[in-house]
């Protein structure tokens, strides 16, 4: 018997086991749920085995989904940032447009008022060093643009053009010591002579000191020297003295238009006549603008949108 045993003890094993497996199979199938031990023993061990890999597969699929989120964000950020600054330069563009609108506009309202012909162009380059103040211009001789022409913007009087060239062209400031306007104190009629300073400055030349001049007193061509169109704004006293002695008194006149801040200019052609409108010069608010390209001016470039090039020449 033992024999039989050891020699079929693999056969007897696996049909021992069998059986007890189809017993409780069996049993299970009677009463669900009540006999399977090792079913309990199994679910027992296994529980904190799979409670820690749902742990784990949880917490790399959070760090996952916010690297995508963060790489997803940072995408978005940089594209606002473009935007931001596509924003920018477009508003930049537009406020340019805007300023150049109206410079424009009160230059055309200027040459409306002159009784000659007039050339519009941009200041390019300036020279206030002290012994020459100038201011280049973009248009020349073949703009028809000579030397002697008188300079003009809405304020008032620029200066003379001194020198030219085909393309371009020299003004000398009323502010050189080398320049003389002849010129009338609009209150009283009182003449003189205006001429430069070193001192970035004009004084007010031949006036006897029995003239009644005043600070505050507003100075405008004469139109007498054949030039500049009478009553043309030229500047405003600023200073008056007849402490020296002498047949004339001292005056300083401070210019109504600031070189320094010009961008735009009129060269016209030189007549003595009397402006046709004078009160209306500086302030014409419903005047159209001239087109910029005749001054040789396009505005600012436009920025070109994301991912074109912009042509070049």
């Amino acid at each position: 018997m033992l024999e039989f045993v050891r020699r079929n003890r693999v056969l007897l094993s696996s049909g021992f086991f069998l059986l007890c497996s189809l017993g409780l199979l069996s049993a299970n199938a009677r009463q669900p749920g009540r006999i399977d031990p090792l079913g309990h023993l199994f679910l027992e061990v296994m529980a904190p085995l799979q409670r820690l890999t749902a742990g784990v597969g949880g917490t790399v699929r959070g760090v996952f989904d916010r690297y995508v989120m963060l790489v997803g964000t940072q995408a978005e950020n940089e594209q606002l940032q473009a935007r931001i600054r596509d924003l920018e330069r477009r508003s930049t563009h537009l406020g340019e447009m805007e300023l150049m609108n109206r410079r424009l506009k009160r230059l055309l309202a200027l040459e409306r008022e002159l009784p000659t012909k007039a050339v519009s162009a941009a200041v390019i380059a300036r020279d206030a060093s002290v012994w020459f103040q100038s201011l280049t211009l973009n248009k020349g001789e073949l703009d028809g643009i000579q030397i002697g022409m008188p300079v003009l913007a809405p304020e008032g009087v620029v200066g003379l053009i001194a020198s030219t060239s085909l393309h371009a062209s020299r003004v000398l400031l009323l502010t050189d010591p080398n320049i003389g306007i002849d010129v009338l104190v609009q209150r009283t009629r009182v003449r003189g002579i205006l001429s430069g300073l070193l001192e970035q400055g004009t004084t007010l030349k031949y006036v006897k000191r029995s003239d009644d001049v005043q600070v505050g007193d507003r100075v405008v061509a004469s139109g007498l020297d054949g030039v500049f169109p009478k009553g043309l704004p030229v500047g405003r006293v600023t200073k008056v003295s007849r402490k020296d002695r002498g047949l004339f008194l001292y005056a300083e006149v401070q210019p109504e238009a600031d070189a320094s801040r010009l961008e735009e200019v009129l060269v016209a052609l030189p007549n003595g006549e009397e402006l046709r409108r004078p009160a209306g010069l500086a302030t014409a608010a419903d005047a159209g603008p001239p087109d910029p390209a005749s001054l040789g001016l396009h505005g600012p470039p436009a920025p070109a949108p994301k991912g074109e090039r912009r042509p070049r020449g």
